[in-house]
């Protein structure tokens, strides 16, 4: 199973917290987790790779360089995926059924206001399943769309020939996606999709900006934040097919690197 719970929190007090709090996000996940199975956090905490999870910065408030500041008038919302069945249903057990009443960040208590894993009350949320996500799109009478949109709401990078790259190109997006989904799926798909991004595929309409993500070490990290559109220049029903499907995870899996600490937060816009 695939989930994406939002959580709406308020904060009782006026608090200014760092600008960006998607590490902050993803202590609170691992100690809420812990509290109902320990060494399933645990084994999260010290696994190496990506993550079955992701744990987003604030959603809908963007910080700066002098941070950010919160108050109960103004909700906030983060959010956590799972991308595996023990992940996600430990992430219903401890959000959606047993709700928490506070959420720490950066040592700030939030009041949880509300829990919601549905698309039709936020467009973040969700559930589903990669069979589902498969047959959506691999099944389908018609003909698949040539182009796809994604919103990235938070800064988004890539690793690639031991360099960052903060601009989310094609074959750097649907690899990283049919990487992610081979690691969790299991359905495995041709990992020739990131280079069909990288030859088939091109950028048709943009808005992006870079945005500067504090570090563990203290240093730096850029990414891009913003829209892109992707269109397929030629391809077959089954490369179409994969190029939506993936389009379509990117809601739970996230895009790029240091997806469980707040980077590479998006999803497919219709």
């Amino acid at each position: 199973m695939l989930i994406s719970i939002v959580l709406k929190l308020v904060s009782p007090t006026v608090k200014t917290l760092p600008g960006f709090l998607g590490r902050a996000n993803y202590a609170a996940t691992l100690a809420r987790l812990g509290e109902f199975d320990p060494a399933l956090a645990q084994r999260i905490h010290d696994s190496d790779g990506p993550k079955p999870l992701t744990c987003s910065s604030l959603l809908n408030l963007q910080g700066g360089a002098k941070g950010i500041t919160v108050s109960p008038e103004m909700p906030v919302q983060v959010r956590i995926t799972g991308l595996i069945p023990e992940v996600s249903a430990l992430l219903t057990r401890a959000l959606i059924e047993q709700p928490p009443e506070t959420w720490e960040l950066e040592d700030h208590r939030f009041l949880v206001q509300e829990v919601i894993c549905d698309p039709a009350q936020h467009v973040w949320s969700g559930r589903t399943s990669y069979e589902l996500l498969a047959a959506a799109q691999l099944t389908r009478f018609e003909e698949p769309d040539r182009q796809v949109t994604l919103e990235f709401v938070s800064p988004t990078a890539f690793k690639s020939k031991e360099m960052t790259v903060p601009v989310p190109l094609p074959g750097l997006v649907f690899g990283s996606l049919v990487e992610r989904w081979n690691a969790f799926s299991p359905l495995t798909l041709s990992p020739e999709m990131r280079r069909y991004g990288e030859e088939v595929m091109a950028i048709s309409r943009y808005r992006l900006e870079s945005r500067p993500v504090v570090a563990k070490d203290g240093g730096q990290r850029i990414g891009g934040v913003g829209h892109v559109t992707y269109r397929a220049l030629s391809g077959d029903r089954y490369w179409l097919g994969l190029m939506n499907m993936l389009a379509d995870f990117a809601l739970y899996g996230g895009v790029g690197s240091q997806t469980a600490t707040g980077m590479g937060q998006a999803r497919r816009r219709r």
